[in-house]
C-alpha cells in the first residue's frame, strides 16, 4: 500500500455552531483561519502580528477561566492546541489536545478533540495514526463533515482509496450539504488538502465538479 502523504501543512477552522463560541473563542478561531491563511502564502510578517494576537487572546482567555466555561479542564487547553497548530507548532498542538480530550466530558467535545489531532496528525506526515482518531470522532458524531472530510483524506493519505471514496459518495448523495456558506462548500473553496482528496477520487471530483458550478453562478457566498 502506497502513501499519498502531501505537503500541505495548513488547514481552515470551522464550527457548526458559531453562536455557541464566546467571544474570545470566536476571535481565536478567526486569527487562526486568518494565520493559516497567511502562512499558506509566506506572509511572515502577518503571520508574526497574529501570532501575538492569538497569545494575548489565549492570556485572556486562561485569565477567565476560559471566559467561565463549564468545563475549563478541556477548554482551555483546547484553544491553546487551535492556536498551536494555526501557528505550524504540530507536535505541541497534538500534546495538548492529548491532555484536552481527557477531560472530554461529552460526545461534541469529544469529537472536537478527537477530530483535532486525526487533522494534525495528517499535517505532521502520519495519515495512517490519525485514522484511529478520525473512527472515534466519527463514532461521537457520524454525520460532521469536517470529520467526515478528515477522514477521507487520511484514508486517500494512507492509500484506502476504496474507503475515501465511500466516504466522498455519501456526501455527494446528499445535495443539501452544498448550500452557501456551508461548512462543506468553505473546505471544497478554501481547504486546498480536501480539494487535493477529492481530486483522486471518482466521486469526489463529481462533488468538486457540482460545487464548482455552484460557485461560478454566484451560489456561494
Amino acid at each position: 500500500m502506497t502513501s499519498l502523504q502531501t505537503t500541505t501543512t495548513t488547514t481552515i477552522v470551522t464550527t457548526s455552531g458559531k453562536d455557541d463560541l464566546s467571544p474570545i473563542e470566536r476571535a481565536i478561531m478567526d486569527s487562526c483561519n486568518a494565520l493559516h491563511e497567511a502562512r499558506d502564502r509566506n506572509d511572515t510578517d502577518t503571520s508574526g502580528s497574529l501570532r501575538a494576537v492569538l497569545f494575548d487572546l489565549l492570556d485572556r482567555y486562561d485569565s477567565t477561566d476560559g471566559e467561565d466555561h463549564p468545563n475549563p479542564a478541556w477548554a482551555r487547553p483546547n484553544q491553546r492546541a487551535l492556536a498551536l497548530s494555526a501557528m505550524g507548532e504540530l507536535d505541541k498542538a497534538i500534546a495538548l489536545e492529548l491532555a484536552a480530550i481527557k477531560y472530554a466530558d461529552t460526545p461534541r467535545r469529544r469529537e472536537i478533540s478527537s477530530g483535532n489531532i486525526a487533522d494534525r496528525l495528517i499535517r505532521s506526515g502520519d495519515p495512517q495514526g490519525a485514522i484511529e482518531f478520525f473512527l472515534d470522532a466519527h463514532e461521537q458524531s457520524p454525520d460532521s463533515i469536517p470529520i467526515l472530510l478528515t477522514g477521507a483524506v487520511a484514508l486517500h493519505e494512507a492509500g484506502y482509496d476504496e474507503q475515501a471514496e465511500a466516504i466522498f459518495e455519501t456526501i455527494a448523495m446528499n445535495p443539501a450539504l452544498l448550500a452557501p456558506s456551508s461548512e462543506l462548500g468553505a473546505y471544497l473553496t478554501f481547504d486546498r488538502r480536501t480539494r487535493t482528496a477529492a481530486m483522486g477520487c471518482e466521486s469526489g471530483r463529481a462533488l468538486l465538479d457540482t460545487w464548482d458550478s455552484i460557485s461560478l453562478e454566484g451560489g456561494a457566498s
